[in-house]
């Protein structure tokens, strides 16, 4: 399928190996994004029965931020999501965002890992600039994230901000840091990714980015998914759920659909 994009378009591709990172408005809408926040609903709230490699991390409630209706247990984090029944199976393996990442990385795609990152009232980033690629160490940096919004999210509510072009290398990190030394970030070419719910953003292992806080009254809740090539050869012992799974070969997509969920 050598230059044959399956989903994006030649500039939304070009978009991408230039600035490392690509915003999909919409990619989820109607009765798709609502079956999507009622089953990441659930997965907040009934916390319980859950398979024992599933984690949650929870936030205590800052004064004056009291825990929102849809998550009402301050979930802030979640490892291995992809463990919660058939419907999650489909979620990181849909035909559309597995394209989308053949498109990105190319045609031999592997599972990485999965993730829930929230952010609820009150919820105060702590971590600065950064790469993914110090947690993520593989032989070659062949990976990329989509991180798909429940929530509009915006500047004031912890939206994903982002240097343009800083995917180009690996730079060094702060002494016994993950993060980059914060003064080296040229800040005056950030982006910020104000999403709307259903959007989806692909972000590049080697994409310089941060987090922000949420100071609003409402949690705002995200998946995060990502995605390897299979030349990507894992360096740093990733013994997460699906880990290595083959998601195509040759651009060829290989997973069944188990739901009728966004076929």
């Amino acid at each position: 399928m050598s230059g044959e994009l399956k989903t994006l378009t030649t500039e939304q591709k070009g978009f991408f190996v230039e600035n490392g990172y690509l915003h999909l408005p919409g990619f989820y809408k109607g009765a798709a994004l609502e079956e999507l926040q009622r089953q990441y609903h659930e997965l907040v709230t009934r916390t319980e029965g859950r398979p024992a490699n599933m984690s949650y991390s929870f936030m205590e409630a800052p004064e004056g931020y009291p825990p929102d209706g849809f998550n009402p247990k301050n979930v802030v984090g979640m490892m291995d999501q992809t463990l919660a029944g058939d419907f999650w199976f489909d979620q990181f393996t849909e035909p559309r965002v597995v394209s989308v990442m053949v498109d990105c990385l190319g045609p031999n795609l592997d599972f990485h890992n999965g993730k829930v990152r929230n952010k609820p009232p009150g919820f105060v980033a702590g971590q600065g600039w950064h790469q993914d690629w110090p947690y993520e160490r593989h032989s070659q940096p062949g990976l990329a994230a989509a991180i798909t919004y429940l929530d509009p999210t915006g500047f004031e509510a912890g939206a994903t901000e982002v240097i343009p072009g800083s995917h180009l290398k690996a730079l060094p990190t702060a002494e016994g840091e993950s993060t980059l030394v914060q003064e080296d970030v040229d800040e005056s070419r950030r982006v910020v990714c104000k999403v709307e719910a259903g959007d989806v953003v692909i972000i590049h292992v080697l994409v310089v980015h941060r987090a922000g806080h949420n100071y609003t009254d409402r949690s705002r809740n995200a998946i995060i998914n990502e995605y390897k090539t299979m030349e990507a050869v894992d360096e740093w012992n990733n013994r997460c759920a699906f880990a290595g799974m083959p998601l195509a070969r040759g651009g060829r997509l290989l997973m069944p659909r188990l739901t009728s969920w966004a076929p």
